[in-house]
């Protein structure tokens, strides 16, 4: 039984069962609590993740719910942050739904419903992962159709609630599966940016990041308690993969396709938003540069002496000190100089350069490589550019911005300012 199907089900059949029979040996009961077993497939979600599903214990709940939990999180809907599916009480729609836990606030502060609604909207005005496009929503859920199963446990979920989707049952068909395991990865991907704000160095992490927030934390400075080790351990998970339009050369490196860059983005407004990716984006690169050094007999020994120069400041003009095999002399290793580049955008989006990471990649020369990671928020890829100054790169003194040009327009050819070089 797949999602669809298991929706429909329990759309059909859950509010005569709750009404006219006892829950104890139910077939309803029992067909659920199997069909969330199977709703679900394996490689969607992979191991980091766990289901649960409750329609009541002792009793038929008002509000069945079906959850997705990050282990490194919670297991309950009471704790943490989850995924959870939560029917309307009168079991005619269902909401996708990013949902606080309900316990520790409840227990600690006095007014639990506005604590969680501070809470809610500290994620919504700061996750840039939040998408109002294909119904996903900030705005608040109603499970309450039926004001007899409108209890307060009922008002609870709805006030736990940080973003959401809502889906009438009654107009899902079969081919809509594919668009719930779509928008459940969108949900995923919200989730796992929300968790990279989270203090998780112990059990009490997320009450410490709760009360974080109602002490009137910023976002900025929970951001700084939290990135290091957590995106490290975090971006440890990922993979980064050089994007299908790259080949390799023949060394260890790629270069950069000869390919114009189309886009109508606003760049500033992006690059102020994407800073925070960068540390994740320099991570992810330093673990590539890792498994590609370990892959090659002579590099293998200097994958541990990877160097990531901006933790302790950005005044060199590059983040990382990798290696590489001279393409001079292959028995020869040498010192390569990255500077990464990271957006939630595609790889068509030009990218900005500091005066200073101009001069050094001058320096440098070809030791100096841009390492490009885009699509960052769903499958990060790479791009690598070993010579800046290639005649197709275009670059602009706006502090600076790259984008690639035409090659065979030979009015837009070495257009790097004179003055620069």
């Amino acid at each position: 039984m797949n999602l669809v199907a298991l929706l429909k089900y329990m759309q059909e059949n859950y509010g005569e069962q709750r009404t006219n029979y006892p829950m104890a040996g139910n077939e309803v009961a029992k067909k659920f609590k199997q069909g969330v077993k199977t709703a679900f497939e394996t490689t969607l979600l992979g191991e980091d993740y766990e289901i649960s599903a409750s329609i009541g214990t002792g009793g038929w709940a008002n509000v069945p719910w079906i959850a997705v939990h990050d282990k490194e999180i919670s297991t309950s809907v009471q704790e943490g942050v989850n995924l959870v599916y939560l029917f309307t009480n009168d079991y005619q729609g269902v909401y996708l739904s990013l949902n606080q836990g309900y316990t520790y606030v409840n227990k600690k502060y006095k007014n639990t419903k506005l604590t969680l609604g501070k809470i809610a909207r500290f994620w919504q005005g700061n996750l840039s992962t939040l998408t109002s496009e294909n119904g996903f929503t900030i705005d608040p859920i109603n499970l309450g159709r039926e004001e007899s199963r409108y209890t307060n446990l009922v008002k609870g979920y709805e006030s736990c609630n940080i973003y959401s989707k809502y889906y009438d049952i009654k107009d899902l068909e079969e081919t809509d599966n594919d668009l719930l395991s779509q928008d459940l990865l969108q949900m995923l991907t919200v989730f796992k940016e929300l968790k990279g704000h989270l203090m998780l160095d112990d059990k009490k992490g997320i009450e410490a990041t709760i009360d974080f927030i109602i002490n009137n934390g910023t976002f900025n400075e929970l951001s700084e308690k939290t990135k290091s080790k957590k995106i490290f351990e975090i971006e440890k998970k990922r993979t980064l993969v050089l994007g299908k339009e790259e080949t390799r050369s023949r060394y260890s490196l790629v270069k950069e396709e000869k390919a114009p860059y189309i886009t109508k983005r606003d760049y500033a407004k992006e690059a102020i938003r994407n800073t925070e990716k960068g540390l994740q984006g320099e991570y992810l690169v330093i673990n590539y540069e890792r498994e590609r050094l370990m892959k090659n007999t002579i590099t293998k020994s200097y994958a541990d002496k990877i160097t990531h120069v901006s933790e302790s400041g950005d005044g060199h003009g590059y983040d990382i000190i990798s290696y590489d095999i001279n393409p001079d002399a292959s028995n020869e290793v040498i010192e390569i100089y990255i500077e990464v580049k990271t957006t939630t955008g595609n790889r068509d989006a030009p990218f900005y350069l500091s005066d200073n990471e101009l001069n050094v990649a001058r320096i440098k020369g070809e030791l100096y490589k841009i390492y490009r990671v885009y699509d960052y928020n769903t499958a990060p890829k790479l791009k690598i550019i070993d010579n800046l100054f290639d005649e197709t790169l275009e670059i602009k003194p706006i502090n600076y911005i790259v984008k690639g040009v035409n090659q065979n327009d030979n009015n837009t050819k070495n257009q790097l300012p004179k003055n620069t070089l």
